[in-house]
């Protein structure tokens, strides 16, 4: 059982703590691309005790299903739940959000500018999301599971399939910080998806899917930055 600490790393939690995202989360704590801080500067940042954090974490934790350490799965079990649990999701609301952004917009952007902007920055971040799934489904995975075919004669992984699993996840994490950094502007426009008193049902449900996107994806760059790109680095170094 993992015991938190004030030196851990706020990844290091996600990994290992079920649940510490939605805490995380609601303390506008960064744990995909700034997973690399410590609860201490993270607590420090936002004003907010350690013992505080600590015991809603393991609250939540405790409820939901005890222990869940990520780090334990293997490669090819990372990455059926890379595709059943974000890729799926983002192929499945992705579609329905757009249209409302734009519906949003066109009806509402009159007299709340922030929402043209919103759908503005969401056409472009749908291109690179798409592309990224792509080149996650159509390169790296296959890449990898030419590599795991070969029953650990790792002698036998040819410079092409480093290269390209390489260059794959390059192009995904510069891919992921381009939606980190969208996401977190768009969540700074919506005043963190807070709806307008006057917002009408499209206005609630777009920031609602909104709202829920944006974790979902900093649940999909936490698993890649901090799990899986490290363990299959690792299998290639």
């Amino acid at each position: 059982m993992m015991n938190i600490t004030k030196e851990n790393t706020v990844a290091e939690i996600v990994s290992k703590k079920l649940g510490s995202d939605h805490v995380f989360s609601k303390y506008k704590i960064d744990f995909c691309c700034g997973g690399g801080v410590t609860l201490e500067n993270a607590c420090k940042e936002i004003g907010i005790e350690f013992n505080v954090l600590k015991q809603e974490i393991e609250a939540l934790n405790s409820k939901i299903s005890g222990e869940n350490d990520l780090n334990d799965l293997d490669i090819s079990s990372l990455i059926d739940q890379i595709s059943e649990e974000y890729h799926n999701y983002i192929e499945e609301n992705l579609p329905q959000i757009m249209p409302i952004a734009a519906k949003v917009a066109q009806v509402h952007g009159g007299h709340a500018k922030e929402v043209v902007e919103i759908n503005t920055l969401l056409q472009a971040v749908e291109v690179v999301l798409v592309e990224m799934l792509k080149n996650t489904e159509t390169t790296l995975f296959p890449t990898i599971g030419s590599v795991l075919e070969l029953n650990n004669k790792f002698d036998e992984i040819s410079t092409d399939q480093i290269d390209g699993i390489k260059k794959a996840i390059n192009k995904t994490e510069i891919a992921q910080q381009l939606v980190s950094d969208t996401f977190k502007e768009i969540s700074k426009l919506s005043t963190h998806y807070t709806v307008p008193a006057d917002g009408c049902n499209s206005f609630r449900f777009l920031y609602e899917k909104l709202h829920e996107l944006d974790h979902q994806l900093q649940k999909y760059v936490h698993f890649n930055k901090h799990v899986f790109f490290p363990k299959v680095l690792k299998l290639i170094a």
